[in-house]
């Protein structure tokens, strides 16, 4: 870590909003920096102004605006080109890993109607965990019905997904289909065919969305690893944060042209599930256009032993959360299932040091568990208030729970 971004975490830690974190309320370093590569600025320019335009890095040497493209093997972050080893479109793709997922949460709406949904294709090898040869993939579907108070979900478990190609990326596992771009430009359908809404309650239900970037993408701990848990595993990790999201939603009472906003995750790596109880994970998007996501571990004896997460601010710039003590999450209360042996912890205080964040995570329904037999787990919509620094913020969410009740990966709960 060198001085400037040092210095930007320290901004953060303060909650100050300074040029050295992306911003550039001068104007001396921006779109028109080729037009004056080379020069003086008209108000010169320091080393604490370096930012990024995209995957470009414009830094200050000697006074003059120095423009680097960071291209496909690094990627931008506080004006410096970071190497990769995660390469977009390729890394879109499946990988041969023993465990992948793929990940779409967003927030919808038509007129004052709100809804939250998940649509989740996971891969994963089966020997490790079942001693059986092949791969399994599944496909879950959710929508919470946000103003009514209601959640609907389904799940399926093949073992021949119906569409898998590389170039161009698509993924089709039944009731589940993505056609990504690698750029954050992908087109994703869920389904809730007539008939397999879980609990038995009114269907059938389509969300088909097109959802393009609002940020780059980020990549989350160091080089897109993160380490999972206290395994000594890791798993690459990037995510596209902030999506807009539009499209249609067809509901068993009629169809609705929606917008909104999603987030997306891609996590893969030679980790099994089974060398720990279960994980906790949020993410988090402020209508001031941050971005956080936090992941804690347990382990069997449940023990916190695991902490990974990053902050993104409005320009795209990141900053790692690594640590036990790199923030703290506190459960207001618990909700007991009635689908499963679960009780889960509910509604959140979140607080990071790191730009001094203080912020509740609430959700309005707390049936939202997609139960099945391979692993039982809560994924639900959010709402998020408190501060930043002192400053009020307000934004939406998912929050997601594992390990708390008994499924093939937690067979003696």
């Amino acid at each position: 870590m060198n001085a400037r971004h040092s210095a930007c975490l320290l901004a953060l830690s303060i909650g100050l909003a300074i040029v050295a974190c992306g911003s550039d309320p001068a104007g001396t370093v921006g779109a028109d920096s080729d037009a004056i590569q080379g020069a003086d600025l008209p108000q010169g320019c320091s080393s604490a102004q370096a930012t990024c335009e995209g995957n470009v890095a414009v830094t200050c040497v000697d006074g003059l605006a120095q423009r680097q493209d960071c291209g496909t093997d690094a990627y931008c972050n506080y004006g410096e080109c970071v190497d990769t080893t995660i390469v977009l479109p390729r890394d879109a793709a499946s990988h041969t890993d023993q465990s992948e997922w793929w990940y779409y949460t967003g927030h919808l709406k038509d007129g004052d109607h709100l809804w939250g949904f998940e649509i989740t294709i996971f891969r994963y090898d089966l020997m490790p965990t079942f001693q059986m040869d092949g791969i399994g993939f599944m496909c879950h579907v959710a929508v919470t019905d946000v103003t009514a108070l209601d959640h609907f979900h389904t799940d399926s478990i093949s073992l021949d997904p119906q569409n898998w190609t590389s170039d161009p990326v698509v993924l089709e596992v039944d009731n589940c289909r993505f056609e990504e771009g690698g750029d954050g430009n992908d087109h994703i359908i869920g389904q809730i065919p007539a008939g397999t809404e879980k609990d038995g309650k009114a269907t059938p239900w389509t969300l088909d969305l097109t959802v393009s970037p609002q940020k780059r993408v980020v990549r989350h701990g160091i080089d897109g690893i993160i380490p999972m848990g206290n395994t000594g595993k890791s798993s690459w990790y990037y995510s596209f944060t902030r999506l807009a999201a539009q499209g249609t939603l067809s509901t068993p009472t009629g169809e609705h042209a929606v917008t909104g906003q999603a987030w997306m995750d891609h996590q893969w790596g030679g980790f099994d599930n089974n060398e720990y109880r279960g994980w906790d994970w949020w993410s988090i998007q402020t209508e001031d256009k941050w971005e956080i996501m936090l992941f804690q571990f347990t382990s069997w004896e449940g023990v916190l032993v695991g902490k990974a997460g990053t902050i993104i601010d409005p320009d795209g710039n990141l900053t790692p959360l690594e640590g036990l003590d790199s923030f703290q999450i506190t459960p207001r209360r618990t909700w007991a299932s009635p689908h499963t042996d679960g009780v889960y912890p509910m509604d959140w205080d979140i607080t990071i040091p790191p730009g001094d964040w203080n912020i509740a995570v609430v959700t309005a329904v707390d049936d939202q568990e997609m139960y099945n037999p391979f692993q039982n787990y809560w994924e639900g919509q959010t709402t998020v208030t408190g501060t930043r620094g002192g400053t009020v913020v307000t934004g939406v969410g998912y929050t997601e729970l594992t390990g708390y009740a008994t499924d093939a990966f937690d067979p003696k709960h």
